[in-house]
This record gives C-alpha cells, structure tokens and sequence, in this order.
C-alpha cells in the first residue's frame, strides 16, 4: 500500500493531480497532523500572500504546496523539506515564492500577486498515506490607488460613463459656439462690403447732374459757333 501512495506522489510531480485514491483528508482524521490556520485570505494585488500549513508532529519532514484554481485540477507547485531545501514544480517559478521554516509550521509566500493567483491552496504531508489539509483559498483584491490623500477607492463603471458623457457635451457645446462666431463674422463682413441704399442714390443724382451740365455746355458751344 505504501509503496502505491509512493508512485501517486512521484507521479504527482511532473502532472496535476486529483486528490483521489491514497490521500486522506484531515477532517476525516481525529487527530490532524497537518492544518491551515486560514481559512480565507484576501489581499490587494500586487502585495505578498503568506500562506501557513502547520503540523501537530515532529516526526512531519516532507510538506507538498498545491494550487486549485476555481474548477480545476491541483497542481503540485513545490516540494519543501525541512532540511532547509525545496523543489519547484513545473510552472511555478522560484523567483515568485518565498519559503520560510519554523518547528511546527512551513510558510509559503507568494510575492507581487496577480490575478491568476486567486485559487485554493492544500497542503499535504505522507503519514504514510498522504494527508491533505483543508485548504485556504486567496482572494486577489484589484483597486486602484488615488495619489490624493493617500485614498484608495474603485473606479465603476459608471463613473467612467458619466465622464465621458460630460467630455462629449463639452466638445458639442465648444463647436457650436464656434459656429456662431464663424457665422456672425462672415455677416458682418458682407454687410460692409455691401454699399448702403442712400449712396447709391446719391451717386446716381450726382451723376444725372453730371451729364446734364455736360449736355447744356455741348449745346452752348454750338450756338456761340454759329454766331
């Protein structure tokens, strides 16, 4: 039987498994000899996520991370020993994690979250079978930080809708009043060029009185020639 439990942890290293066939879990146990204290934790994105798995025993050596995003497979993620070494898993990155010891509880530190961070993470330890404990899903917080005052608030959607309903009304009326001064300078402008009624009276008088002083000198000239 050991030696099967064996097979399944090895073959859980290089694929994400499904706690099915050895594993037990620790509710189910009357002692457990592994737990997370946390049930849930949430934190903002971009911050660091420590989760604890402890033990009761001293005997525990060997603790494996699991990952569970939302209805999906476990994912072994990484193996720790309590000699003071660990080993990654495929796509788990060591740079991205820190681990840190004590006698009776192994952390697990996620730093510079993300969204895709947010699952259920298990803990397990061999007892010979292997011992899941109940797990702490993370939460990954998204807001968005105000530089004023040190704030932190969520920016809806309809925020965002009235802005650009505000922006769009402003851009209409600045048009519009650029029209009307368009328009008003373009009439003044005909209304100049265009001469006034009295003028033109005047000059046609003016110019009747012209042809007709030019009219009784020809006449006059004419006469005077005859004498």
């Amino acid at each position: 039987m050991t030696t099967v439990c064996v097979f399944i942890l090895i073959f859980s290293t290089l694929y994400a498994v499904e706690p099915v066939g050895c594993w037990v879990s620790a509710q189910s146990l009357p002692e457990s000899p592994v737990y997370q204290p946390d049930k849930e934790l949430s934190v903002d994105i971009g911050d660091s996520a420590t989760l604890p798995c402890c033990f009761s025993t001293k005997h525990v050596g060997i603790i494996d991370f699991f990952k569970q995003p939302n209805r999906q497979k476990l994912q072994i993620m990484v193996t720790v020993y309590k000699t003071g070494s660990e080993t990654f898993h495929h796509g788990f990155q060591r740079f991205r994690y820190q681990i840190e010891r004590s006698s009776t509880c192994f952390n697990l530190t996620i730093l510079n979250t993300t969204a895709s961070d947010e699952a259920t993470y298990h803990c397990a330890v061999m007892r010979p079978n292997i011992v899941f404990a109940e797990g702490t899903y993370l939460k990954i917080k998204v807001v968005c930080k105000e530089t004023l005052h040190g704030n932190i608030t969520t920016i809806s959607t309809h925020e965002k809708t009235v802005f650009g309903l505000g922006t769009a009304l402003g851009l209409c009326g600045l048009l519009i009043f650029c029209l009307t001064c368009f328009i008003l300078r373009k009439k003044v402008a005909t209304t100049e060029n265009t001469p006034r009624k009295g003028q033109v009276c005047v000059q046609e008088t003016e110019a009747e009185t012209l042809n007709y002083a030019a009219l009784q000198f020809s006449k006059r000239k004419a006469k005077d020639e005859k004498f």
